[in-house]
């Protein structure tokens, strides 16, 4: 089930995570287009990451596995490419992130590399519905990509962390529950199992992989949690996040929180039935 050319508006999984972490930053970012201001390091890091390990499982894939030597080639280039012209906010000494990204490189080599995808980088674009309830947003497309599928009928999804994966974590990712939804309505069947494969840079790099399962259920979860984040979006509903941390320390638009928005999320009518706060008083 498959819809390569569609010209209806689409919905991704990168604007549901964003809107889910906060409404403001998906304003800045998808609703007026703000570029960001600095490119945070860790995208720079696993976008080089991906690009060397798309180059492994495509050789994979065809039957032309490439050597050690070819996967860190691919890594260089890419890391090469992304830190050329961006403005970058390094985290940690950039030098020490390429040296981690090698050593990565050649641990998912020994963890990986003798694995056989079917797909790899596959992109879907699909009808947001829930076969089970019937729930169907008519409005829109879903799209994304899968980073990859092996023999087995297991996807498989690439992440570079920081820390250690947490099993409850994968368990409740959305995006996890996205890529088995999809699968399902491509392949009219389920798929085996959904393994994270997480490239940990910690002092001593490592590679853990973590195997979950998803449920109809859990899709029905899911495109319900779409749905209400698309009527908040039609809704014009773009309130900070209030709780801060981890998400506002590694935000891209901290000094737009700072340049007096309120307007834009607080205090206007958007059409919908929000509107200023007209305090009631109970009481002689």
């Amino acid at each position: 089930m498959r819809i390569p050319d569609e010209d209806k508006p689409h919905f991704s999984a990168s604007q549901l995570m964003c809107y889910l972490q906060c409404p403001l930053q998906y304003y800045f970012q998808y609703e007026l287009g703000i570029a960001w201001e600095k490119t945070p390091s860790a995208v720079v890091f696993g976008g080089s990451i991906h690009s060397a390990i798309e180059a492994i499982n495509r050789g994979l894939m065809d039957d032309a596995p490439i050597n050690r030597a070819q996967a860190e080639s691919a890594y260089t280039v890419s890391w090469k490419e992304n830190t050329k012209e961006n403005q970058i906010a390094w985290k940690d000494n950039p030098s020490d992130m390429f040296e981690k990204g090698k050593v990565l490189i050649n641990l998912y080599y020994d963890e990986m590399g003798k694995e056989r995808p079917t797909e790899v980088e596959l992109p879907f674009r699909l009808p947001i519905i829930d076969p089970s309830t019937g729930l169907f947003i008519k409005t829109l497309d879903l799209v994304g990509k899968i980073d990859a599928i092996f023999t087995d009928d297991t996807i498989i999804e690439i992440k570079t962390t920081s820390r250690s994966p947490v099993q409850q974590e994968i368990d409740q990712n959305l995006q996890l529950t996205l890529y088995s939804w999809a699968y399902r309505l491509l392949y009219g069947a389920a798929e085996k199992s959904l393994k994270v494969v997480s490239l940990v840079k910690t002092k001593e790099p490592k590679v853990i992989v973590t195997e979950t399962q998803r449920t109809e259920r859990d899709h029905s979860w899911l495109i319900a949690t779409i749905s209400q984040v698309v009527r908040a979006i039609e809704m014009k509903l773009f309130y900070p996040n209030v709780i801060g941390g981890f998400g506002c320390f590694n935000c891209n638009y901290q000094e737009k929180c700072k340049e007096g928005y309120d307007e834009h999320y607080l205090l206007s009518n958007h059409g919908g039935d929000a509107g200023r706060f007209e305090p009631s008083y109970a009481g002689g």
